[in-house]
């Protein structure tokens, strides 16, 4: 069972706030933009095949969600069919996956039937055409369950939601780094004997071309790393400890940005002839067979046992 998502809001935005766009969307909707500084000159892109996931809640049954699609190329409008869940006893769900429209730009409106609540999405194009969008990766994520930090539904009933989005950038060759996890024990005569030792590697992952990002994209990238579920072009990544992005300012007057940040494989792909690396090792084995201890005894490793004895005479 997926426990239901929490209702974020307090009392008064909920009085004040009866519809609310998912925290995670991968569409923007009235991001902070500074009027003083230079026009912020980017749209979003997606492949035609990508799937668009939007999700909004209302927290009043009489306010029914409605989405609209509008070509800004041709003009036309286009309604959007929303499927409904209902989260709990308040709050119910709209949502729907967009996908194969055709190439163009687009903007997403969603409003309620009573007309309190309006909210468009910044631009976005489509594109059919696969070389367009090589500098470009695909971000897929989805959680564990529905108990995250954020006001969205990753599952209903038993059926994972995934939420696509794209992001110019990538992984570069000079953003690898090679990592270990081991752990040594010296002998009296100092030499070192590795009792565990498995390699792993991290990768920054490079967020912004030439042009850079909007900072919204980067907020975006932090706050999805904080779930479960997050791949890049089909491969699984996690936070690499406690890392976030690392920012870079285009030029002083700019609102488009540089981020990297570093990500490890969620699987470590490591297994040799005789299966997986340590299942045998000291490391999982190793510990104190301490018999009869004696005041002045001490511990020493006997490899013949994987442990720590205790022993009134050292022996190299």
């Amino acid at each position: 069972m997926h426990c239901s998502v929490k209702w974020h809001l307090t009392h008064k935005e909920r009085k004040d706030h009866m519809i609310k766009i998912g925290d995670i969307c991968p569409l923007f909707f009235s991001p902070l933009k500074n009027k003083f500084q230079q026009d912020i000159d980017y749209i979003q892109r997606f492949h035609v095949n990508d799937r668009i996931l939007i999700q909004i809640f209302s927290n009043d049954a009489s306010h029914a969600v409605r989405a609209h699609l509008y070509n800004l190329v041709s003009g036309v409008q286009t309604a959007i069919s929303l499927s409904e869940y209902e989260v709990n006893d308040t709050v119910k769900m709209y949502y729907s996956a967009i996908t194969g429209l055709s190439d163009s730009v687009y903007a997403l409106e969603v409003s309620d039937a009573s007309g309190n609540f309006q909210s468009t999405s910044e631009p976005f194009s489509i594109c059919s055409d696969s070389l367009l969008l090589e500098e470009t990766c695909l971000i897929k994520y989805s959680h564990k369950d529905n108990n995250s930090p954020f006001d969205n539904i990753f599952w209903v009933g038993e059926t994972q939601l995934f939420f696509e989005f794209r992001i110019e950038g990538g992984f570069k060759p000079n953003s690898y780094s090679p990592k270990v996890e081991n752990e040594q024990f010296r002998n009296q005569k100092q030499e070192i004997i590795e009792l565990y030792s498995v390699p792993y590697d991290t990768f920054a992952l490079s967020c912004g071309n030439s042009s850079g990002i909007p900072y919204w994209f980067i907020q975006f990238i932090n706050k999805v790393l904080c779930l479960s579920d997050f791949c890049v072009n089909g491969v699984a990544y996690v936070r690499s400890g406690n890392s976030v992005p690392e920012v870079t300012q285009i030029s002083e007057d700019s609102q488009m940005f540089w981020a990297s940040v570093l990500l490890e494989k969620r699987e470590n792909n490591l297994s040799g002839l005789g299966g997986i690396p340590g299942g045998s090792s000291a490391i999982n084995l190793v510990g104190f067979n301490i018999n009869n201890p004696k005041e002045g005894e001490m511990l020493q490793y006997d490899s013949s046992q994987l442990a720590f004895v205790n022993t009134d005479k050292i022996e190299v």
